[in-house]
């Protein structure tokens, strides 16, 4: 599978420049409360905002970011009426690499997000320790094909769960085609397959015409049957019809994952 890189950030001339300098690992966060305030001042700023990331973790720091970000995780889902989904998981075949789906309901919700305390407490471990092998990839994106009702927290399920995230790179004169099939394929996921958690996707924030996508799979094998059974759809067949149509200016990137909930003592400690 070919790794997820951020897609790349066009607010100003020399931004790019300066996106490399602030995800440096003392500066990622920051970054963050920038971008938020950048997204504050864009029209769309009452969309649902999902963020997908991708983090190499150093073997020897695992266990105590899986124990920090754990904490964070459990407060934002517990204090932020503004959150609506915070997940973590694992590579499917490279343990170190570790991914995060959070969704709010705008970007003032994630901007809050970032100035709460667990979020500071994750901030410093960050800083403090070297915890990533490489630099953190940031995917932000206004959630598309979903009510604006949903203001309501997703349910945080209790069975094994495979997940994945997907970069997709359509041409823009196949747009609306595009859409068209995506919004298919999720209603056809949504509505008639018992296995399939999610299926969200949206539009980069930055980049016209980049979408991402975050699915989520219950079933045998950790959820891999639910996944297995969602690429047998009608749905999903007109979705590969559309691939043979050479509709993409780069191929698609897709990471697969196991999705995992705090550790106990992580629970424990987030009640202290």
């Amino acid at each position: 599978l070919k790794p997820i890189y951020i897609d790349p950030i066009t607010f100003e001339q020399g931004t790019e420049e300066k996106m490399v300098r602030v995800l440096s690992l003392g500066c990622m966060f920051q970054f963050l409360v920038d971008l938020a305030w950048s997204f504050s001042a864009s029209p769309s700023t009452s969309s649902l905002l999902a963020l997908n990331a991708k983090l190499v973790v150093r073997p020897d720091q695992q266990e105590a970011w899986l124990h920090e970000i754990g904490l964070d995780q459990i407060c934002t889902r517990r204090d932020e009426p503004g959150n609506l989904q915070f997940m973590v998981g694992q590579d499917t075949t490279d343990s170190n690499i570790f991914y995060l789906h959070e969704e709010f309901v705008n970007s003032q919700a994630f901007e809050a997000h970032t100035q709460t305390p667990h979020f500071a407490r994750y901030k410093d471990f960050c800083d403090k320790h070297d915890v990533f092998e490489q630099e953190p990839e940031l995917l932000f994106y206004q959630i598309m094909g979903e009510s604006e009702e949903l203001k309501e927290k997703r349910s945080v399920g209790t069975e094994p769960t495979f997940g994945l995230n997907v970069n997709l790179y359509p041409k823009p004169e196949i747009r609306e085609a595009f859409l068209e099939v995506i919004q298919n394929n999720k209603q056809g996921t949504d509505t008639t397959e018992p296995l399939a958690l999610q299926y969200t996707y949206g539009e980069s924030t930055t980049k016209p015409n980049v979408f991402y996508f975050h699915e989520q799979y219950v079933g045998d094998n950790h959820g891999k049957q639910g996944f297995d059974a969602h690429a047998q759809t009608d749905h999903f067949a007109a979705w590969e019809d559309f691939v043979t149509t050479d509709p993409f200016v780069q191929p698609p990137e897709i990471g697969f994952y196991h999705i995992c909930e705090p550790s106990s003592s992580t629970v424990v400690a987030a009640k202290e």
